[in-house]
């Protein structure tokens, strides 16, 4: 197996912090952590995500991963975050800075991608919950037109701003990584789900994570929220014990099979699972249109308020062109996620959330 810099690092990390501490027993200056957070904005930092695919692998140069069907393959990916990186950005190249490629100064870039074996991927894998605090795993399922690099940048982006102190796994499915191909997409997702089911198990039997969180956003809701029912039907209900979260955001999944269906299942599991919706989703209207029925992650009069679920209407968030990354983008949804990764807290107790009470029960939205 390659060796892999993640053990170095962590020692460099923790002697450095020792050396900064000991330097702040003798002056006046700054914390270690200070130090740190100075050393980053900086320099930069570098991301591992680990990540399961069953695309196959790219055919054009520099393509780790195509939008065709493959086997699973595993692997880790060093993904570089730039010095002054900003909350919330996505750091890529624009033409419209006549910026043709990407500059690690500047954007937020794929490195390397080092393939391993399944033995060796989750002993890798295992050696950083064992390093992380409570055992925690953060597993991440990206939703439609997205390539295989995109969804490693913005795992790894998410995973920086959110401070995520765990090891971070990105379940990347062979969507087209195109507007045109939501058709296949949807057929790929389906297909995909089986091998989402097994990576679960795998995680479930072959490591000791004892808090998983499964995030999905759009389309990757489906591939997660099926596999999750296909794992409860063939295991007893304590082995889905470290499945602490699901989070579905913007997920597009039919409305009312979710709520007569898909909730009710996953609740009856203990599984507590927070879905974000919003009126101003461009991308998940044209799935209503496309479809002729509204969407979980749809906001409005079709909000989905359902036993089980909480459910934070985030139709004011900030997220661009097509108001569908808003969970990435906009700082109340960073924080407001950042308080069910590191504390649990639910949504009453949430300080940025502000309780509806509604016909078909409470709901939440952001504090203006």
């Amino acid at each position: 197996m390659p060796p892999l810099r993640s053990r170095f690092f962590v020692y460099l990390t923790l002697l450095g912090a020792a050396l900064a501490w000991l330097a702040g027993c003798s002056s006046s200056g700054g914390t270690s952590a200070e130090a740190h957070e100075s050393s980053e904005e900086e320099n930069g930092r570098q991301v591992e995500v680990f990540f399961v695919t069953d695309r196959a692998p790219g055919t054009s140069s520099g393509e780790y991963f195509g939008s065709e069907r493959g086997a699973l393959a595993y692997g880790v990916a060093g993904v570089g975050i730039p010095p002054h990186h900003e909350l919330g950005e996505n750091e890529a190249p624009s033409v419209f800075k006549f910026q043709w490629s990407p500059d690690e100064r500047k954007h937020i870039t794929v490195n390397e991608v080092t393939a391993l074996d399944q033995r060796g991927f989750f002993q890798l894998l295992q050696q950083e919950i064992n390093l992380s605090q409570g055992g925690k795993l953060l597993v991440f399922v990206h939703g439609y037109n997205v390539e295989f690099e995109d969804a490693l940048r913005r795992l790894a982006q998410f995973a920086t701003d959110l401070k995520f102190q765990g090891p971070v796994l990105l379940f990347s499915w062979p969507s087209q990584g195109g507007i045109t191909g939501y058709t296949v997409d949807e057929t790929n997702a389906e297909w995909a789900r089986p091998h989402f089911v097994q990576l679960l198990d795998e995680l479930l039997d072959e490591t000791s994570a004892k808090r998983i969180y499964l995030v999905s956003h759009s389309m990757g809701g489906r591939i997660a929220t099926g596999a999750v029912i296909a794992l409860a039907g063939d295991r007893v209900l304590a082995d889905l014990d470290p499945i602490r979260e699901m989070i579905l955001v913007a997920p597009d999944i039919d409305a009312d099979l979710f709520r007569a269906d898909i909730a009710p299942r996953l609740a009856s599991n203990g599984i507590r699972m927070t879905l974000y919706a919003s009126s101003a989703d461009r991308a998940l209207m044209a799935s209503k249109a496309f479809h002729g029925y509204t969407r979980a992650g749809d906001s409005g009069e079709g909000l989905v308020v359902v036993k089980g679920v909480e459910t934070v209407d985030a139709s004011l968030a900030s997220a661009g062109l097509l108001g569908h990354s808003y969970f990435a983008e906009d700082r109340r949804i960073m924080e407001d996620i950042y308080g069910i990764l590191q504390t649990g807290q639910r949504a009453d107790n949430r300080f940025g959330l502000e309780a509806v009470d509604s016909r078909s029960g409470r709901y939440w939205t952001f504090r203006k």
